[in-house]
């Protein structure tokens, strides 16, 4: 029963890291098509210098998993031809493929394509959207909670939080309902650890919005790497160390002199018109004087 259940719990935490990383696959060819076996890939993320090197099998074809999601460059070689490197994004949960095509030359000979366009999945039937860094820095949103940005992706809204309602802990969170269902039938995670609220069944609070990378909002067709849910996922990943030194300031700055004043009572006019003076000056008599005739 023990060795079930660590085995349940190993194939558990497999599948999350699964949805937390992205997947690169793809097709080596020569020029005239034929595919190229034992060529060299190898993938280098820009902003850490992780690297990976993987070979193509006998029919060309290669894989590389378990790819945290940023910016890489990815290069193919192989003798007698001329080694390709191109530039790529990777996003989270994303299985995508990028094909190269290799022409006779030296390897010396280097041919760079610095901007690859977004990469399709022609693997993936889900419908999903995935908010990125530069969303989630730059758009406007109230109180900080950048799951509302999550309202961005087609036929989610904010859900219905009264009917039916019979939660004794209210979480301080945005609750998103997919296609007008339960709010309680989603699943929400972090870094691939379950973020939903056993008390509650929604989700606890949100991590600082400086931390998040960016989150995948999935509405439908999702496979079984995800589990607990019957509406919508949001997949979110937080920020990691670069071998770059930075920061973010920012500071929250309220003060009720930047408010609409409202009209001031009779009171708090007296009050404002007379504490300035001393009570024998000549400006404090004209003050009460003042006072006495707008309260007369």
């Amino acid at each position: 029963m023990i060795a079930v259940a660590g085995g349940m719990l190993a194939a558990s935490a497999s599948s999350f890291g699964q949805a937390i990383n992205a997947t690169l696959s793809g097709r080596i060819t020569d020029a005239s098509g034929g595919s190229v076996a034992k060529a060299t890939l190898t993938i280098v993320n820009s902003a850490t210098g992780f690297t990976r090197t993987v070979q193509s099998s006998d029919g060309g074809d290669y894989v590389i998993p378990a790819l945290p999601p940023g910016e890489y460059k990815v290069s193919a070689e192989f003798g007698g031809f001329q080694k390709v490197t191109k530039a790529i994004v990777l996003q989270v949960g994303q299985s995508a493929e990028l094909d190269f095509s290799l022409s006779p030359g030296q390897v010396e000979q280097k041919v760079e394509v610095e901007a690859t366009s977004e990469l399709a999945e022609p693997t993936r039937t889900q419908v999903s959207t995935v908010i990125t860094e530069n969303q989630i820095v730059n758009l406007p949103v109230n109180g900080r909670e950048f799951i509302d940005f999550a309202l961005l992706s087609p036929a989610v809204a904010i859900g219905d939080t009264t009917a039916g309602n019979t939660d004794v802990i209210v979480e301080p969170v945005t609750k998103l309902s997919f296609a007008g269902q339960n709010i309680h039938y989603n699943f929400i995670a972090v870094d691939g650890a379950d973020d939903i609220s056993t008390a509650s069944g929604i989700q606890r609070g949100t991590p600082p919005q400086e931390s998040v990378q960016e989150f995948r909002v999935i509405n439908s067709d999702y496979s079984v790497e995800f589990g607990r849910a019957t509406a919508g996922i949001v997949n979110i990943i937080t920020r990691s160390g670069t071998n770059d030194w930075h920061g973010i300031l920012y500071e929250y700055f309220r003060n009720n002199v930047m408010e609409r004043k409202s009209p001031p009572s009779r009171a708090s006019r007296k009050t404002a018109s007379c504490i300035p003076f001393r009570k024998r000056s000549p400006i404090a008599m004209a003050c009460s004087a003042d006072t006495a005739l707008r309260d007369s």
